[in-house]
């Protein structure tokens, strides 16, 4: 199947699908806490035996008591008369509103602030020498003993990645999320050495929290990852859904549907807003389901002749426990290379995620001879990063693997936006080694884990919003989000797009605008072991010499007499060639002697040599764009 096919559904999917709207119309018209059967197999709900509750902040099950449907096609959800209060809830994007990733949205009413996801976002290629994003929090710094909680949605690192950077200057609030999604989060504690202070619960879908004045509930969606959910937060003044990432898939990886019924039943109780992915916004029909990726990874796995390299992102444990399955079928070993593989397929096995049977799966480094056509490698490195084990192959620098002509590479992911010359570079080393390449561009082995148009719709349809803020993604894929949701009947006012630091108000008469304040949400860069916070300044800096080179000019000077003892002397670097360059150097030398005298001249009474310096800098830059059109890094210095 091409994944240029919108529907990207096998038979049995479309037969689903045909039900899915009298399914819904049942649901809306039931009676009062009647269920309707779903057309769709239910998931087990039971609670993973490896789950430790944490009862402390956990409501008690009530008794739900629905209200009385309208009797229209489309019936406008209805609200309990306790809802409208006095107060507003404010909604404020810090992250993922205007780039795919460092998501983070905060929920303020009053005195009670709680948050959804807090990740970070992986650098574009303009940031030189920067390893992540992470979002603004200066606006709750000073509010850390207002938080009550953390909720996350999912265990990837655009919605989790952020936590340990920004968790102890928040206060170490709380944080929730479900099993699999805590056990990626301990992992990057421990790896900062914040277990003692951090405070995590584990929650099942089923279960609901008080987190001050916000009742806080989940509803089991489809993603790339298990355990995804969306969360329900009902306040004083309406009840607001977050889906976080999420598609519909009636045949996922990990075996367990959305629950579509508990969806439709949040929907019939009514919903003032919902903040819905809009990734893919712009993709007709409905994301291919797993079970064709399946199909397709097991074909390639079993006619393969010789020794297969797969790569796919080390958090797709329900794609990877397909490739695992397909491999032991065909009689192959697997061994993983990569730290974030070997990490997150250990972290899955110890919850019950990954079934693997003993003695098949292992550490490459202890891979030793084994036949081409008994042994498959799960690799890192699907981006093409240059570090990455599957990098390393390609450049033949693995210290165990070499790439040859009876080699199978799968890469069993798409580009990540930004990423795609470093992939196309990782092509090109592979095919020069001689090694059969397969990518989603020849059969379907990756599926997206986020919803196309017809999803989309699906999910107005159950949760029947009165508003809808589209959130994560670019404005363009926003903007598509409103376009798909005035299609199915929303209006132009009922949908907001908010910028990241933009402040919406849903108020006591259930009415959300967007306000005219707004929070800093800067791009807050770090990089290095140590984890040091990188300036703006410092960036442009970077990408100045990347674009122009540098110069570094030296003054010699007689400073009580302000005076120049020798011509400035010119270093430069990927600045222009010297050699060739004479008049062009000789002007830079000149421009630098008159701006020294310029400043002497209208500084008579108040030199200052630190002033000076970044005088002369701005004096050099406006007259190398006259002399060479170019922009080099300036540094002034005196000998």
């Amino acid at each position: 199947m091409n994944s240029d096919n919108p529907g990207g559904t096998d038979d049995e999917t479309r037969q689903k699908l045909s039900h899915i709207d009298k399914w819904l119309k049942q649901i809306v018209h039931a009676k009062d806490g009647k269920t309707v059967s779903s057309p769709l197999p239910q998931q087990n709900t039971a609670k993973p035996k490896h789950n430790n509750y944490n009862k402390n902040q956990r409501m008690k099950p009530q008794n739900k008591q629905h209200n009385q449907p309208n009797q229209q096609h489309h019936p406008k959800p209805s609200f309990p008369k306790a809802v409208f209060q006095k107060g507003g809830l404010k909604i404020i994007p810090i992250g993922g509103f205007e780039e795919v990733g460092k998501n983070m949205m905060v929920f303020e009413y009053e005195k009670d602030i709680m948050i959804v996801d807090m990740g970070f976002q992986f650098p574009t290629e303009d940031m030189l020498g920067i390893d992540y994003v992470l979002p603004d929090i200066s606006y709750l710094e000073d509010k850390k003993d207002r938080i009550r909680g953390i909720f996350l949605t999912h265990g990837h690192l655009d919605h989790i990645g952020g936590i340990p950077y920004l968790l102890p200057k928040l206060g170490f609030p709380p944080i929730y999320g479900a099993p699999l999604t805590i056990g990626f989060v301990e992992k990057l504690l421990i790896e900062f050495k914040q277990t003692k202070q951090a405070k995590l619960i584990k929650f099942d879908p089923k279960e609901t929290f008080k987190a001050g004045v916000f009742t806080v509930s989940f509803f089991r969606v489809n993603h790339s990852i298990p355990d995804a959910v969306a969360i329900v937060i009902d306040t004083p003044v309406g009840r607001v859904v977050h889906t976080g990432d999420f598609k519909f898939d009636f045949t996922p990886a990990d075996q367990h549907p959305a629950d579509y019924q508990e969806i439709a039943m949040v929907g019939k109780k009514g919903v003032m807003v919902l903040v819905s992915d809009s990734t893919n916004s712009l993709e007709p029909g409905h994301t291919v389901t797993e079970k064709v990726i399946a199909a397709n990874l097991d074909k390639i796995i079993r006619e393969a002749k010789g020794r297969l390299v797969i790569t796919s992102f080390s958090s797709l444990i329900g794609r990877l426990q397909q490739i695992i399955d397909s491999a032991v079928q065909s009689k192959r070993r697997i061994y993983l290379t990569g730290r974030s593989m070997l990490a997150n397929i250990q972290i899955a096995q110890n919850l019950g995620y990954i079934k693997v049977p003993k003695g098949i799966i292992g550490d490459v480094r202890k891979m030793g001879k084994v036949k081409d056509e008994e042994c498959m490698i799960l690799t890192t490195g699907s981006q093409g990063e240059d570090l990455s084990a599957l990098a390393r192959m390609a450049m033949g620098t693995h210290f165990i693997v070499k790439i040859g002509k009876n080699d199978t590479i799968v890469l069993s992911s798409s580009p990540i936006i930004g990423n795609e010359t470093a992939i196309v570079k990782l092509l090109n080393g592979l095919a020069r080694r001689g090694a059969k390449v397969i990518t989603n561009k020849d059969i379907d082995v990756h599926t997206s884990g986020h919803a196309k148009q017809e999803d989309l719709k699906l999910m107005l349809k159950l949760i029947n919003p009165q508003y809808l803020i589209p959130a994560h993604g670019d404005y363009y894929m926003r903007l598509g989000h409103k376009e798909v949701a005035m299609s199915v009947g929303l209006n132009s006012e009922q949908v907001l797009l908010l910028d990241n630091g933009e402040v919406s108000l849903l108020d006591g008469k259930g009415k959300l605008t967007k306000t005219d304040e707004k929070v800093p949400a800067n791009y807050i860069m770090v990089e290095g072991n140590e984890r040091s916070q990188v300036e703006g300044h410092v960036l442009m800096d970077r990408q100045l010499m990347a674009e122009n080179g540098a110069i570094i000019v030296l003054f010699k000077v007689d400073l009580k007499q302000w005076k120049l003892l020798a011509k400035p002397r010119l270093i430069t670097r990927g600045f222009v060639y010297m050699g060739c360059s004479e008049d062009v150097m000789d002007k830079v030398q000149e421009a630098a002697q008159k701006g020294f005298e310029q400043y002497g001249t209208t500084h008579q009474k108040d030199l200052k040599p630190r002033e000076f310096l970044e005088f002369i800098q701005q004096h050099l830059d406006v007259r190398l764009v006259r002399i060479v059109d170019k922009r080099p890094l300036i540094v002034p210095i005196f000998e």
